[in-house]
Protein backbone atom coordinates (compact mmCIF):
# COMPACT_ATOMS: atom_id res chain seq x y z
CA UNK A 1 0.00 0.00 0.00
CA UNK A 2 2.95 2.35 0.91
CA UNK A 3 4.18 1.65 -1.97
CA UNK A 4 1.96 3.04 -4.38
CA UNK A 5 -0.87 4.56 -2.28
CA UNK A 6 -3.16 5.27 -4.58
CA UNK A 7 -6.35 5.93 -2.12
CA UNK A 8 -9.76 5.84 -3.72
CA UNK A 9 -11.99 8.28 -1.36
CA UNK A 10 -15.85 7.37 -1.75
CA UNK A 11 -18.27 10.19 -3.89
CA UNK A 12 -20.05 12.62 -1.54
CA UNK A 13 -23.39 11.11 -2.56
CA UNK A 14 -22.29 7.55 -2.12
CA UNK A 15 -22.75 6.34 1.69
CA UNK A 16 -24.91 2.98 1.86
CA UNK A 17 -28.31 4.51 2.38
CA UNK A 18 -30.66 6.59 0.52
CA UNK A 19 -30.92 10.03 2.43
CA UNK A 20 -34.89 11.00 2.73
CA UNK A 21 -35.36 14.11 1.03
CA UNK A 22 -36.00 16.85 3.68
CA UNK A 23 -37.29 20.24 2.90
CA UNK A 24 -34.66 22.45 1.83
CA UNK A 25 -34.77 25.90 3.53
CA UNK A 26 -35.70 28.28 1.95
CA UNK A 27 -32.53 31.06 1.49
CA UNK A 28 -34.79 33.41 -0.78
CA UNK A 29 -33.49 34.69 -4.25
CA UNK A 30 -34.64 30.97 -5.81
CA UNK A 31 -31.42 29.27 -3.45
CA UNK A 32 -32.29 26.90 -0.92
CA UNK A 33 -30.12 25.29 1.63
CA UNK A 34 -30.26 21.88 2.52
CA UNK A 35 -27.94 18.65 4.50
CA UNK A 36 -27.29 15.07 5.02
CA UNK A 37 -25.70 12.94 7.75
CA UNK A 38 -24.44 9.22 8.01
CA UNK A 39 -22.55 6.99 10.20
CA UNK A 40 -21.20 4.11 8.28
CA UNK A 41 -19.63 0.79 9.59
CA UNK A 42 -16.86 1.13 6.90
CA UNK A 43 -16.63 3.90 4.57
CA UNK A 44 -16.35 2.57 0.89
CA UNK A 45 -15.51 3.92 -2.42
CA UNK A 46 -15.84 2.20 -5.22
CA UNK A 47 -15.56 -1.32 -3.56
CA UNK A 48 -12.80 -0.49 -1.27
CA UNK A 49 -12.48 0.31 2.15
CA UNK A 50 -11.07 3.81 2.95
CA UNK A 51 -11.36 3.61 7.10
CA UNK A 52 -9.39 0.17 7.08
CA UNK A 53 -12.65 -1.72 7.36
CA UNK A 54 -13.42 0.84 10.84
CA UNK A 55 -16.69 2.85 11.04
CA UNK A 56 -16.96 6.73 9.56
CA UNK A 57 -18.99 9.84 10.64
CA UNK A 58 -19.77 11.91 7.59
CA UNK A 59 -21.72 15.20 7.05
CA UNK A 60 -23.04 16.76 3.78
CA UNK A 61 -24.02 20.55 2.56
CA UNK A 62 -26.15 21.48 -0.43
CA UNK A 63 -26.68 24.79 -1.81
CA UNK A 64 -28.87 25.32 -4.47
CA UNK A 65 -30.70 27.31 -7.21
CA UNK A 66 -33.92 27.01 -9.26
CA UNK A 67 -32.04 27.26 -12.07
CA UNK A 68 -30.45 23.77 -11.72
CA UNK A 69 -27.03 25.31 -11.02
CA UNK A 70 -25.57 23.57 -7.01
CA UNK A 71 -22.21 23.93 -5.04
CA UNK A 72 -22.02 21.78 -2.41
CA UNK A 73 -19.33 20.12 0.20
CA UNK A 74 -19.22 16.82 1.81
CA UNK A 75 -16.71 15.30 4.71
CA UNK A 76 -15.51 11.82 6.28
CA UNK A 77 -13.03 10.20 8.25
CA UNK A 78 -10.28 8.18 6.69
CA UNK A 79 -7.85 6.38 7.63
CA UNK A 80 -4.56 7.41 7.88
CA UNK A 81 -2.50 4.01 6.66
CA UNK A 82 -4.96 4.84 3.00
CA UNK A 83 -3.93 8.69 3.28
CA UNK A 84 -0.67 8.82 4.83
CA UNK A 85 -1.07 11.48 8.19
CA UNK A 86 -4.54 12.23 6.65
CA UNK A 87 -7.37 11.62 8.51
CA UNK A 88 -10.27 13.89 6.79
CA UNK A 89 -11.27 13.69 3.33
CA UNK A 90 -13.33 17.25 2.24
CA UNK A 91 -15.24 17.09 -1.02
CA UNK A 92 -15.69 20.25 -2.87
CA UNK A 93 -17.91 20.33 -6.05
CA UNK A 94 -20.41 22.59 -8.31
CA UNK A 95 -22.51 21.68 -11.57
CA UNK A 96 -25.94 22.02 -12.58
CA UNK A 97 -28.64 19.32 -12.74
CA UNK A 98 -31.97 19.54 -14.24
CA UNK A 99 -34.92 17.71 -16.71
CA UNK A 100 -34.09 18.03 -20.15
CA UNK A 101 -37.66 16.06 -21.11
CA UNK A 102 -38.62 12.84 -22.09
CA UNK A 103 -38.50 11.99 -18.48
CA UNK A 104 -34.32 12.23 -18.71
CA UNK A 105 -32.28 14.28 -16.38
CA UNK A 106 -28.62 15.44 -16.86
CA UNK A 107 -26.05 16.45 -14.30
CA UNK A 108 -23.11 17.82 -15.03
CA UNK A 109 -19.76 18.83 -12.77
CA UNK A 110 -16.69 19.20 -10.93
CA UNK A 111 -15.79 17.41 -7.72
CA UNK A 112 -12.51 17.87 -5.85
CA UNK A 113 -11.30 15.77 -3.45
CA UNK A 114 -9.17 17.14 -0.84
CA UNK A 115 -6.74 15.69 1.94
CA UNK A 116 -5.85 18.07 5.04
CA UNK A 117 -2.75 17.00 6.58
CA UNK A 118 -1.75 14.20 4.69
CA UNK A 119 1.56 13.33 2.66
CA UNK A 120 1.45 12.33 -1.28
CA UNK A 121 4.00 10.52 -3.24
CA UNK A 122 4.01 13.75 -5.37
CA UNK A 123 4.68 15.76 -2.05
CA UNK A 124 1.96 18.08 -0.43
CA UNK A 125 -1.17 16.67 0.53
CA UNK A 126 -3.65 14.18 -1.57
CA UNK A 127 -6.01 15.70 -3.71
CA UNK A 128 -7.95 14.74 -7.17
CA UNK A 129 -10.50 16.36 -9.62
CA UNK A 130 -13.36 14.65 -11.24
CA UNK A 131 -15.23 16.02 -14.16
CA UNK A 132 -18.35 14.02 -14.16
CA UNK A 133 -21.62 13.56 -16.26
CA UNK A 134 -24.88 11.58 -15.74
CA UNK A 135 -27.97 10.78 -16.63
CA UNK A 136 -31.10 9.19 -14.95
CA UNK A 137 -34.24 8.09 -15.56
CA UNK A 138 -36.96 6.71 -13.14
CA UNK A 139 -35.45 4.29 -10.86
CA UNK A 140 -32.29 4.14 -13.06
CA UNK A 141 -29.16 6.38 -13.45
CA UNK A 142 -26.05 6.23 -14.87
CA UNK A 143 -22.56 8.40 -14.63
CA UNK A 144 -19.28 8.87 -15.94
CA UNK A 145 -16.22 10.17 -14.23
CA UNK A 146 -13.12 11.41 -15.80
CA UNK A 147 -10.09 12.51 -13.76
CA UNK A 148 -7.80 14.60 -16.46
CA UNK A 149 -4.81 14.52 -14.14
CA UNK A 150 -2.82 11.91 -11.78
CA UNK A 151 -5.62 9.97 -10.07
CA UNK A 152 -5.22 10.63 -6.43
CA UNK A 153 -1.43 12.23 -6.38
CA UNK A 154 -0.51 9.03 -8.01
CA UNK A 155 2.60 9.31 -10.40
CA UNK A 156 1.76 8.66 -14.22
CA UNK A 157 -2.08 7.91 -13.78
CA UNK A 158 -3.60 10.74 -15.83
CA UNK A 159 -6.72 9.64 -17.69
CA UNK A 160 -8.07 6.79 -14.88
CA UNK A 161 -12.06 7.00 -15.31
CA UNK A 162 -15.03 5.33 -13.84
CA UNK A 163 -18.33 4.26 -15.01
CA UNK A 164 -21.14 3.16 -12.77
CA UNK A 165 -24.83 2.49 -13.05
CA UNK A 166 -26.94 2.03 -10.12
CA UNK A 167 -31.18 1.27 -9.55
CA UNK A 168 -33.59 2.12 -6.35
CA UNK A 169 -36.61 0.54 -6.15
CA UNK A 170 -39.47 1.62 -3.80
CA UNK A 171 -41.04 -1.72 -1.80
CA UNK A 172 -43.57 0.05 0.18
CA UNK A 173 -44.02 0.51 3.93
CA UNK A 174 -40.43 2.47 4.04
CA UNK A 175 -38.90 -0.69 2.65
CA UNK A 176 -35.61 0.13 -0.78
CA UNK A 177 -33.94 -1.88 -2.65
CA UNK A 178 -30.33 -0.58 -3.99
CA UNK A 179 -27.92 -2.27 -6.53
CA UNK A 180 -24.76 -0.66 -7.84
CA UNK A 181 -22.20 -1.94 -11.08
CA UNK A 182 -19.14 0.07 -11.55
CA UNK A 183 -15.93 0.04 -13.95
CA UNK A 184 -13.12 1.40 -12.72
CA UNK A 185 -9.99 2.08 -15.36
CA UNK A 186 -6.54 2.37 -13.76
CA UNK A 187 -3.34 3.75 -15.40
CA UNK A 188 -0.19 2.06 -14.19
CA UNK A 189 -1.14 0.02 -10.98
CA UNK A 190 -0.19 -3.07 -9.60
CA UNK A 191 -1.93 -5.50 -7.28
CA UNK A 192 -0.92 -6.59 -3.36
CA UNK A 193 1.32 -9.17 -5.55
CA UNK A 194 2.81 -6.45 -7.53
CA UNK A 195 1.14 -8.08 -10.79
CA UNK A 196 -0.58 -5.09 -12.80
CA UNK A 197 -4.03 -4.17 -12.93
CA UNK A 198 -5.64 -1.98 -14.97
CA UNK A 199 -9.56 -2.02 -14.08
CA UNK A 200 -11.73 -3.94 -12.10
CA UNK A 201 -15.62 -4.22 -11.69
CA UNK A 202 -17.00 -2.89 -7.91
CA UNK A 203 -20.89 -4.13 -7.10
CA UNK A 204 -23.22 -3.60 -4.00
CA UNK A 205 -26.99 -5.27 -3.44
CA UNK A 206 -28.52 -3.24 -0.38
CA UNK A 207 -31.95 -2.51 1.22
CA UNK A 208 -33.13 0.64 3.15
CA UNK A 209 -35.53 0.97 6.06
CA UNK A 210 -37.04 4.70 6.54
CA UNK A 211 -37.88 5.27 10.10
CA UNK A 212 -39.58 8.65 10.15
CA UNK A 213 -36.26 10.31 8.16
CA UNK A 214 -34.00 8.28 9.49
CA UNK A 215 -33.03 5.73 7.30
CA UNK A 216 -31.01 2.70 8.20
CA UNK A 217 -29.08 0.69 5.49
CA UNK A 218 -27.70 -2.51 5.00
CA UNK A 219 -25.82 -3.84 1.77
CA UNK A 220 -23.33 -6.34 0.69
CA UNK A 221 -20.21 -4.53 -1.03
CA UNK A 222 -17.04 -5.08 -2.77
CA UNK A 223 -14.66 -5.46 -5.95
CA UNK A 224 -13.59 -8.57 -8.58
CA UNK A 225 -10.04 -7.69 -7.59
CA UNK A 226 -10.27 -7.10 -4.39
CA UNK A 227 -6.41 -6.98 -3.46
CA UNK A 228 -5.69 -3.85 -5.67
CA UNK A 229 -4.82 -1.70 -2.14
CA UNK A 230 -4.23 -3.60 1.24
CA UNK A 231 -5.59 -2.46 4.49
CA UNK A 232 -3.07 -2.13 7.47
CA UNK A 233 -2.89 -5.18 8.51
CA UNK A 234 -2.53 -6.69 4.93
CA UNK A 235 -6.40 -7.87 3.88
CA UNK A 236 -7.88 -6.89 0.96
CA UNK A 237 -9.74 -4.04 1.17
CA UNK A 238 -12.18 -4.53 -1.59
CA UNK A 239 -12.84 -8.12 -0.11
CA UNK A 240 -16.68 -8.56 -0.51
CA UNK A 241 -18.10 -7.46 3.40
CA UNK A 242 -21.46 -5.90 5.03
CA UNK A 243 -22.05 -2.33 5.26
CA UNK A 244 -24.44 -0.80 7.87
CA UNK A 245 -25.34 2.70 7.95
CA UNK A 246 -27.73 5.24 9.38
CA UNK A 247 -28.65 8.39 7.46
CA UNK A 248 -30.70 11.46 7.77
CA UNK A 249 -31.13 14.68 5.40
CA UNK A 250 -32.11 18.01 7.38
Amino acid sequence: MKKTLLAVPFAFAACFAATAQAEPTDLGGGFSLSGNAAIVSDYRFRGYSQTDFRPAVQLGFDLTHSSGFYLGNWNSNVSDFVFTDGNLEMDFYGGWKGDVGGGFTLDAGVLHYYYPGSSSPKGGNYNNTDLYLGASYGNYSLKYSYTPSDFFSTPDSKGTWYLDGTANFDLGDGWGLVGHLGYQKLKNQTNMDGDSIGHYVDYKVGVTKDLKGWILGLAAVGATKDNWLPTKYGHPSGRLGAVFSVARSF
